[in-house]
């Protein structure tokens, strides 16, 4: 039922479509051959269409994740759920007494991370259902982005503006990560900051916020 939809579609050159309950990296491989020759009947600029995959909705997909590093050039993030794979499982809920994820969809979350970074793609996190608590989503967006999360996929307009406000470094993250950046100058492996012995993983996560920040500038 894709074809159809994204025929009628395409020709309005959206930024990307997201590409629920795959199986594999076949499914991405298969809508970029759908998005290539529509874009050339539409006029649209070619390869210009990207490609959000949710990759934890089936079971299968969860031990097939590895296998998208390479598959399109439109591939540009991947982002995991955890509503239909519990549908999928015949699961009666995906939470616990404590109102916290079950074992499986934690595993689906950290898997869907280490495949996106493996790949070389944003990591978004899923949805925060409830469109109404705000705090509620800054707190997760917050909590997704220390785990290495780039973004969070949002569901109501309201939730933009938290999320955008989660994922956006703080003027002290950024002048940290420029003192980090600046001990490291001399070309050394290892440094003292502040009292706390600094090495490479630091010095790579401190590039990251500002090249974060830097993009954000645009």
């Amino acid at each position: 039922m894709a074809l159809p939809d994204l025929a009628a579609i395409v020709g309005g050159a959206p930024d990307g479509i997201l590409l629920p309950k795959t199986t594999s990296a076949a499914d991405a491989v298969l809508l970029d051959h759908y998005l290539s020759a529509l874009e050339v009947r539409e006029g649209v600029r070619a390869n210009s269409i990207r490609i959000l995959p949710v990759a934890t909705e089936t079971a299968p997909a969860l031990f097939n994740l590895g296998g998208f590093a390479g598959c399109s050039d439109r591939l540009w993030g991947m982002t995991w759920g955890a509503e239909d794979l519990s549908a999928a499982l015949g699961a009666s809920t995906n939470r616990d007494e404590d109102g916290e994820l079950e074992f499986t969809y934690k595993m689906a979350r950290s898997l869907c991370l280490l495949a996106a970074v493996a790949a070389g793609i944003e990591p978004i996190d899923t949805v925060y259902t409830n469109f109404k608590d705000s705090e509620g989503l800054f707190r997760e967006s917050q909590a997704a982005r220390r785990a290495g999360f780039t973004g969070k996929v949002a569901i109501h307009p309201d939730q933009v503006e938290p999320i955008n406000r989660a994922f956006t470094h703080s003027a002290e993250d950024i002048a940290y990560a420029r003192r980090v950046v600046e001990a490291f100058s001399a070309g050394v492996g290892t440094v003292a900051l502040d009292g706390k012995m600094l090495d490479m993983p630091h010095l790579k996560q401190a590039r990251r916020v500002l090249a974060s920040a830097e993009a954000r500038k645009f």
